[in-house]
């Protein structure tokens, strides 16, 4: 048992990161590679590319003698059906090519009848889907900036809003208290989603509607910078942000009373400049819970695969 290893994918339009992890729950950090997601590319070229990516990861086990490779799991953007392997993502610039197929079934064959990969694949493993954000929930549930707490919510904050919520340890996708799904993107706000504005885009729409000239590819980062440098009106630019997060959340957050938010993704690395405008935002609402930054995105995606892979959550 002790030489079991588990194959890991966080998958995203533009690039796909990978890495090995022990069946003791240990990221094995030197096998993290970052690759092209090439995911306007054919059925064939997706399926190609995912079978190199695995087979660099098996290659990597050769040389660990009695190595077997239990698990190949995937943490994969939605719409997807995760239980049955089938993507339903269409319209969104990115893996067109396999909209409406079994690509589990179709890994799964792809991956026997490779030589490499097959040669380390154990009798019983198995190939599993979930959803990015879920997985990330998951992992700082489980090991992450939450692990003492009960009732969790976590989002990635980027190109989009991603979500996911916990209860002891569990993902909860279907309850009264909860969005469908653990989904927080999609709920409506003022003229449009949460999706317009808990995200970058959300950040740039502000940044302009305040007069910021971002003709010049002024960017989250580079705003975040002028905050720091005390830049008033980018301050106040953050702070506002972190108000229309909180007007966002408060209805759902009230009624699943987290014990911890954490929060994760590109824009998280701005934390420090909105997340005090959050916390100050959802006291008139009854909620006082901590509000945490993830130390690594994608180390704890990575743990949240280990976590569902081990549990089948």
């Amino acid at each position: 048992m002790e030489n079991q290893y588990l194959l890991a994918f966080d998958v995203g339009g533009t690039y796909i990161k990978a890495g090995i992890i022990h069946i003791d729950g240990l990221v094995l950090e030197h096998t993290l590679t970052q690759y092209e997601a090439y995911s306007n590319g054919s059925v064939d070229e997706i399926t190609e590319h995912f079978k190199a990516m695995a087979r660099d990861l098996a290659s990597a086990l050769i040389e660990v003698s009695g190595a077997r490779i239990y698990g190949i799991g995937y943490a994969f953007p939605g719409p997807f059906d995760y239980e049955r392997g089938i993507s339903y993502i269409q319209g969104l610039n990115k893996f067109e090519a396999i909209y409406g197929m079994n690509i589990g079934e179709k890994l799964r064959t792809v991956f026997q009848e490779d030589s490499v990969i097959a040669a380390s694949l154990a009798p019983n493993w198995r190939l599993a889907f979930e959803n990015d954000a879920s997985l990330f929930a998951l992992g700082e549930a489980v090991y992450g900036q939450a692990s003492t707490s009960d009732r969790v919510v976590c989002m990635t904050i980027g190109t989009g809003l991603g979500s996911g919520f916990v209860d002891n340890r569990r993902l909860v996708k279907q309850r009264q208290d909860v969005p469908e799904n653990g989904w927080l993107y999609h709920l409506p706000y003022r003229d449009g989603i949460a999706d317009n504005f808990v995200s970058r885009r959300g950040v740039l729409s502000l940044a302009a509607q305040l007069g910021f000239d971002l003709s010049d590819g002024q960017d989250v980062r580079e705003l975040a910078q002028l905050a720091l440098s005390g830049d008033e009106l980018a301050v106040q630019l953050f702070e506002q942000f972190g108000e229309r997060m909180a007007q966002v959340l408060a209805e759902t957050m009230q009624r699943f009373q987290p014990d911890a938010i954490v929060i994760g993704g590109q824009i998280a690395k701005s934390g420090e400049l909105f997340v005090p405008a959050l916390i100050r935002g959802l006291h008139p609402y009854g909620i006082t819970t901590n509000v945490k930054r993830s130390e690594n995105t994608l180390l704890s995606t990575f743990r949240g695969i280990y976590h569902f892979m081990k549990t089948d959550t």
